[in-house]
C-alpha cells in the first residue's frame, strides 16, 4: 500500500466495532454503485488521537483505476463521512491525502449539523483537520508520515502557525 495516497476515517466513540463500520460503508457504496472497500483499524494511531476519543480506520486504496468508469472511494469521502456520523450518532471525519501531488480533502460531519469540508494543499488541509480533531498538527502529520511532522515543525518556525512569514529579528 502506498503511503502517498491514503483514505483515513476518524470516528468518535465506536468502541472498536469494525463490523458496524463495514456495514455503513457497504450501504453507502451500494447506493453509489461502488464496490465495497476493505477497511481496517489503524493500529499505530498517535496517543493524542486515542486520548481525544478518536478511533482511526483506513480504507486501502488501489493504484490506478480498473476502468475509466469505476470511481474510487476517495471521490465519495463526504457521503461516507456523513453516513458514518448518522449511523454512529456522533462526529466523524474523513480525510483523503495524496502526498505526491500535495493535495488533501477533509470532511467533518456531526449529527443534525451540516458537514464541513475543505480541500487544497496538503499542509493547509492537515492544519484544519487537526483543529477539527482538537489535536496538534504534528500529531496528525505523524499518522500520514513521520517525516511530515518534522517538515511541519520547520514550516511553523519559518512561517509561523498561521502560515504567514515570520520576520527575523533585527540585530543591533
Amino acid at each position: 500500500m502506498s503511503q502517498q495516497r491514503r483514505l483515513v476515517l476518524f470516528l468518535s466513540d465506536v468502541e472498536g466495532n469494525l463490523t458496524a463500520l463495514r456495514q455503513t460503508l457497504k450501504g453507502v457504496c451500494e447506493g453509489l454503485d461502488l464496490p465495497t472497500p476493505e477497511v481496517k483499524w489503524v493500529e499505530a494511531r498517535p496517543d493524542a488521537l486515542a486520548d481525544g476519543g478518536w478511533h482511526v480506520a483506513e480504507i486501502p486504496l488501489v493504484s490506478g483505476k480498473v476502468s475509466g468508469k469505476v470511481s474510487s472511494p476517495e471521490e465519495h469521502l463526504d457521503a461516507m463521512t456523513q453516513a458514518l456520523s448518522k449511523d454512529f450518532r456522533d462526529r466523524s471525519m474523513g480525510m483523503y491525502v495524496d502526498r505526491e501531488h500535495s493535495y488533501a480533502r477533509v470532511c467533518m460531519a456531526a449529527p443534525s449539523r451540516p458537514p464541513k469540508a475543505m480541500e487544497g494543499e496538503y499542509l493547509d488541509v492537515l492544519r484544519q483537520a487537526a483543529r477539527w480533531l482538537d489535536v496538534e498538527t504534528t500529531t496528525l502529520a505523524r499518522l500520514f508520515s513521520g517525516n511530515a511532522a518534522r517538515n511541519l515543525l520547520a514550516a511553523a518556525v519559518d512561517f509561523g502557525p498561521d502560515g504567514k512569514a515570520v520576520e527575523a529579528p533585527a540585530h543591533p
